[in-house]
């Protein structure tokens, strides 16, 4: 009855069964100590090997992995049917390929051991919902090293639920059968760089519906309920057609872009063109655009190379404007534009009215015109888009540009050096660099046909790279001149 009573037995006992514990499970942390440590050849990854083959799920402790990458890769075992190595390849190609995969920080940053991809993409191609995934909403997003590659997602269901792209120049997402859902419930950020037009494409059923999409520069979307219930930032067009050119035998159309959100930012240029052509595209989306925009909006439900339908195009879409905005809008058919709501806060908005002086679509807050005397915002060009016909995204990022010197130690004529690397599309240059023991003499000649921002910026990088190789080389010569003269080589 005494609570500080202590009984000699109980201590006893208990030191039995600790002895019994550790009889039993010592041998098995022996034994999964023991398990050696397996490089993945295919891109120098580590992972412990499995005891249980059936299984095959491997856990690993931060300081183990610390201790054993030497080549700093994380191991194979990323997730029930995801490989470092499939990801590092850019070829999750098939089904269960980079499923569910779980990632942190660095294995996201891809590929991992190197720069790019052994071809400039990550390719994600399967047809049963069970390629390019992540495990959860709360996964690292992926993101690419070099910003200059493209993403690809085809076949059916490919990345969707939770598939996080970041830092990627170009996004291509397509589907051909009447399931759809590439690129669903996904999420892609575009960065500007000088080898990328950053376009997206998104063709198919319910292609690119219910996702984020930032940083873009224009925006092609066809099919089905394609780049429905998303949100989307964009520099220049937009471009949306229930026609989709992948899925020949759709068993819907229509409804494309609709219930979304557009925010258009004024990037090189503040022109920007809106295209929304079939049955209910653009219904019950939202449109808002920066300060001293242009926009050209054609909104069209029975548009060439439409099936068109009495459900109208624009209609119930909003569209805010911000000051000196001026909008050029045209609604083609009756039913297009019915109950779309304008928002001027300064802007200027003209409706196209073809002569008739009422329409049922008429829009509070524009002015109408007949459409003699054309945009009465002046021309407004469209933008090609990289990937209009083009689903693996092919014409979007060039390669990176290719370099050639030549170095001649004037010791020996047979000692020559030749180094070279890529940088197409933007810029096409040429250095050649001579070096004597005794003199050094430099000739350069760069030409320059690059559209691309910022040509002067990369020019005199390339420059300054190119004399610290010429002062490497000039030492190494040096040094080689001492000893000949020392040993009397």
């Amino acid at each position: 009855s005494n609570p500080y009573y202590y009984e000699p037995g109980a201590a006893v006992m208990s030191h039995l069964v600790m002895q019994a514990a550790v009889a039993v499970f010592l041998p098995l942390l022996l034994v999964q100590a023991s398990q050696p440590v397996v490089e993945d050849p295919a891109d120098g990854s580590t992972s412990l090997s499995c005891t249980a083959p059936s299984s095959c799920e491997c856990h690993h402790d931060s300081a183990t992995l610390l201790q054993s990458r030497s080549k700093q890769v994380l191991a194979v075992d990323l997730g029930p049917t995801c490989l470092q190595a499939d990801l590092n390849n850019g070829t999750c190609v098939g089904d269960n390929k980079c499923f569910m995969c779980n990632l942190d920080s660095l294995q996201a940053l891809l590929p991992t051991s190197t720069n790019r991809f052994p071809e400039s993409r990550l390719l994600c191609d399967g047809d049963s919902s069970s390629t390019c995934s992540l495990n959860s909403t709360d996964s690292e997003p992926i993101k690419f090293r070099e910003a200059s590659q493209v993403m690809v997602c085809k076949g059916t269901g490919t990345c969707r639920d939770a598939w996080k792209v970041e830092n990627v120049g170009a996004v291509c997402c397509s589907s051909p059968s009447n399931v759809g859902q590439t690129c669903y419930f996904s999420s892609f950020t575009l960065q500007n760089n000088t080898l990328c037009q950053n376009d997206m494409c998104c063709d198919g059923v319910q292609v690119c519906s219910n996702s984020t999409m930032t940083g873009v520069e224009s925006l092609l979307c066809k099919g089905y309920l394609a780049c429905s219930d998303s949100q989307v930032g964009l520099e220049r067009d937009l471009y949306c057609n229930e026609t989709s050119d992948v899925n020949v035998a759709p068993s819907l159309s229509g409804a494309t872009c609709s219930r979304s959100w557009f925010d258009f930012t004024n990037g090189e240029s503040n022109q920007h063109v809106v295209d929304c052509l079939g049955n209910g595209v653009c219904n019950r989306s939202f449109f808002t655009f920066d300060a001293n925009a242009s926009v050209s909006m054609e909104c069209d439900s029975n548009a060439t190379g439409t099936d068109g339908g009495m459900g109208g195009a624009c209609q119930n879409a909003t569209i805010t404007l911000a000051a000196d905005v001026c909008l050029d809008l045209n609604c083609t058919q009756d039913v297009d534009c019915l109950n779309m709501v304008v928002n001027l806060n300064g802007g200027r908005c003209f409706f196209n009215n073809f002569g008739q002086e009422t329409r049922p679509n008429f829009v509070a807050g524009c002015t109408a015109t007949n459409g003699t005397n054309g945009s009465e915002c002046g021309p407004i060009e469209r933008e090609p888009i990289c990937c209009k016909d083009e689903p693996d995204c092919g014409s979007c990022c060039a390669e990176p540009s290719t370099t050639t010197r030549t170095t001649e130690t004037g010791l020996d004529p047979s000692q020559t050096t030749t180094a070279s690397s890529t940088t197409t599309n933007t810029t096409t240059s040429t250095t050649t660099s001579t070096t004597t023991s005794t003199t050094t003499s430099t000739t350069s000649t760069s030409a320059s046909t690059s559209t691309k921002p910022y040509p002067r910026h990369r020019r005199n990088r390339r420059n300054r790279r190119e004399h610290r190789r010429n002062r490497r080389q000039n030492r190494r010569n040096r040094r080689q001149h001492s000893r000949q003269y020392r040993y009397g080589l």
